[in-house]
């Protein structure tokens, strides 16, 4: 099965997944909830994303995980 140039092969994404995203993340340093909460923020440029998510990350008192998508570009050299 052959993968479309632009996408990374499976096992050179877990790798970067694993060794470098993940420690990046400080996932292993959240705890656990019984109900975790998810909140998805999407717009153009500039329609107040950064400041949305600072209010959400103050309520819920750093305890978050954000995952930016363009904080992850560094990891694929296509995007």
């Amino acid at each position: 099965m052959s993968t479309p140039t632009d996408r990374l092969d499976p096992e050179v994404h877990a790798h970067v997944f694993e060794e470098q995203i993940v420690p990046k993340s400080l996932l292993s340093q959240k705890g656990s909830h019984e109900h975790p909460k998810a909140i998805i923020l999407g717009g153009q440029p500039g329609a107040g994303k950064g400041g949305l998510a600072r209010s959400a990350e103050l309520e819920l008192r750093d305890d978050i995980v954000k995952i930016d998508p363009d904080a992850l570009h560094e990891y694929h050299l296509t995007l």
